[in-house]
């Protein structure tokens, strides 16, 4: 029985490597220069507190050994916050809300004149409204962080994608 397991398992990652399929980073792939030029990114000041979490969340995911000495890239992104009601009691107050984080980014040549790949992302976090105010800034904080944390991995990965083609 268990010879028939690893015989499956063999033929299964035959089939997988048959098929063209080849992972986005590595280094023994014809992809692997993805990271490379994802580490040679210089990713533009983002403004607010937002595009900090999503700046710092970028710099770890595509230049974690620092910032390049001679970028071949910039990213610029740009944030856009709403925020919407979505529950209503009977007595028209407010007990949940949507906080909706749209991030528009231009990946751009070194110089910043000539614009390579542009995209847009969006996400939604929900939180609870309560009766207390400080529970309430506490929860939208957390959402706010929660979208801006999806925010910069949706963006990673279009960018990571583009690169690969």
């Amino acid at each position: 029985m268990l010879s028939f397991k690893n015989f499956v398992g063999f033929v299964f990652l035959s089939l997988l490597g048959g098929c063209g399929f080849q992972p986005l980073y590595g280094q023994q792939t014809q992809n692997a220069d993805v990271q490379n030029k994802l580490a040679a990114t210089y990713i533009m000041p983002i403004e607010g507190r937002t595009g900090q979490i999503i700046r710092n969340e970028l710099l770890d995911r595509m230049n974690p050994k620092g910032v390049p000495a001679r970028a071949s890239y910039r990213l610029k992104v740009d944030i856009k916050e709403s925020r919407k009601s979505l529950a209503i009691d009977p007595d028209n107050s407010t007990n949940r809300n949507n906080l909706t984080l749209n991030a528009e980014y231009q990946f751009l040549t070194p110089d910043g004149k000539r614009e390579i790949f542009k995209g847009a992302t969006q996400s939604i976090s929900s939180y609870n409204i309560v009766t207390s105010d400080f529970a309430n800034l506490s929860a939208e904080k957390n959402a706010r962080k929660r979208s801006a944390l999806v925010l910069a991995e949706k963006i990673h990965r279009q960018l990571s994608v583009f690169l690969s083609r």
